[in-house]
């Protein structure tokens, strides 16, 4: 496995508000982007991700017959514990929140969680799929049919959240498993990559520079920026091998 990670502030933003953790000991991979204002999305962030990975250890030492999904909603709701009240401490912290995708290795299964609008896709002999569902108000729109995908694309409310961490104690997490093999490449990435390409704009990008991880996440990070990079771009690349 060769993994490889970079965030870039972007074009437009004065702060880079997105996070993000590599933890090959623990085949753990963490994308937070952090909202909420002054230093409000930055700190959130990183919350999320160091609170997720010391709660996966801890549990891992302390309570190693939990099964790892639990493991990893337990970590997330407490990090979004931990981000509710560091916002309720200090007042320049309030309203601050954060997305989070989260992806746990275990030989040939991966165990994805996420929180708002970070992806995960997963690349298999040059067909891109994304695995993670957005949290969003236009996404719940669709399930329930008021809205197209086509309309999606250019509705006003499109990028408006419907579920991060840091809003509510009582917070969801989606969980899903996937099988992982040879060959495959796994993008963990914030919403500041996926607005300025198209899938197929990224699967173009992978299949020209696999499987070196560093090749693609860097030039994902340079096409988002020459697209207008109107956000902060953060992305990891995870190219499965023997």
């Amino acid at each position: 496995m060769k993994v490889y990670g970079n965030t870039n502030i972007g074009r437009v933003r004065k702060n880079n508000e997105d996070a993000y953790g590599i933890y090959p000991d623990l085949s753990l991979f963490i994308v937070a982007d952090g909202l909420g204002g002054h230093a409000g999305g930055e700190v959130a962030s990183r919350l999320a991700v160091e609170t997720i990975k010391d709660g996966l250890v801890s549990t891992e030492s302390y309570r190693p017959s939990v099964e790892i999904k639990d493991r990893i909603i337990e970590a997330i709701r407490g990090a979004n514990d931990r981000i509710i009240q560091q916002a309720n401490i200090m007042y320049d912290l309030k309203g601050m929140g954060t997305t989070v995708v989260v992806v746990k290795l275990e030989e040939d299964n991966a165990m994805i969680a996420h929180v708002g609008d970070s992806r995960m896709y997963l690349i298999r002999k040059n067909k891109i799929t994304q695995i993670t569902k957005d949290h969003t108000v236009v996404e719940e729109y669709i399930r329930l049919g008021l809205l197209t995908l086509q309309e999606a694309l250019y509705h006003p409310n499109r990028h408006m959240l419907s579920r991060a961490l840091g809003v509510s104690y009582d917070i969801d997490v989606d969980v899903a498993d996937i099988q992982i093999a040879e060959g495959d490449i796994i993008i963990l990435c914030t919403d500041g990559l996926t607005n300025m390409l198209s899938e197929k704009e990224i699967l173009s990008a992978i299949t020209e520079l696999m499987p070196s991880p560093e090749k693609i996440t860097d030039r994902l990070i340079t096409l988002a920026n020459n697209h207008g990079g109107i956000d902060n771009i953060t992305v990891i690349t995870i190219c499965v091998d023997s």
